[in-house]
């Protein structure tokens, strides 16, 4: 009938998302969308399909931000999803 053949390859892992995590240290509105930002460890808003990406939309958020307000808070780096500081 079928002449099943065995794979020999495994299959590819499944792509990780990424997201951006910051040290907030003073009450600060970010958006509409995203809201305001306790104190404390908050993760970003998105997720990235990489590392690189993520961090190049970090660097572009803190660019945006006013310069007094870029002392509230402070990047703590690009995770994967499921996954926090500190782990």
């Amino acid at each position: 009938m079928l002449d099943l053949q065995e794979r020999t390859t495994k299959p590819a892992a499944p792509a990780k998302l990424w997201r951006n995590w910051y040290r907030v240290h003073k009450r600060m509105a970010v958006t509409k969308r995203v809201g305001v930002w306790r104190p404390g460890v908050t993760r970003g808003p998105d997720l990235f399909p990489s590392k690189e990406i993520a961090e190049q939309h970090a660097l572009d958020f803190i660019a945006h931000c006013f310069p007094h307000a870029r002392n509230w808070f402070d990047y703590m780096g690009a995770l994967p999803e499921g996954e926090a500081p500190g782990e």
